[in-house]
């Protein structure tokens, strides 16, 4: 649930409603979002988003990660090697890509603040 809820908010990042917050949230409604209350959460997000889905090699089918060292899964055969590949790598993407969104809409942001200020 967790995670779907931060993808959502990611997609604020893109979306005018991360511009312009919502007519039905209370209190905020309606009044436009400051780069800086957008960005700020979205940096920390995608920080902490990689360091806990990457993980290095060190040898002998064991990886370094944020819990400690783990044992690799060993597969059957390769193509279930690949299929856990290719399911398990955007969750691995999610940060930096995160990271790189919130780096863009601060740029776009402060561009028309410039432009209009």
């Amino acid at each position: 649930m967790l995670t779907e809820v931060i993808a959502i908010l990611t997609i604020g990042l893109v979306r005018g409603w991360g511009e312009v917050a919502p007519a039905w949230i209370p209190v905020i409604g309606g009044r436009r979002v400051r780069p800086m209350a957008a960005v700020v959460p979205a940096v920390l997000g995608g920080l902490i988003l990689t360091a806990l889905f990457t993980a290095f090699p060190i040898g002998g089918d064991r990886h370094l990660t944020l819990f400690g060292v783990i044992d690799s899964v060993a597969y059957v055969n390769g193509a279930w090697k690949a299929l856990a590949t290719v399911c398990v790598t955007p969750i691995a993407a999610w940060g930096p890509i995160t990271i790189a969104l919130a780096i863009a809409y601060y740029r776009r942001r402060s561009s028309a603040v410039a432009v209009t200020g």
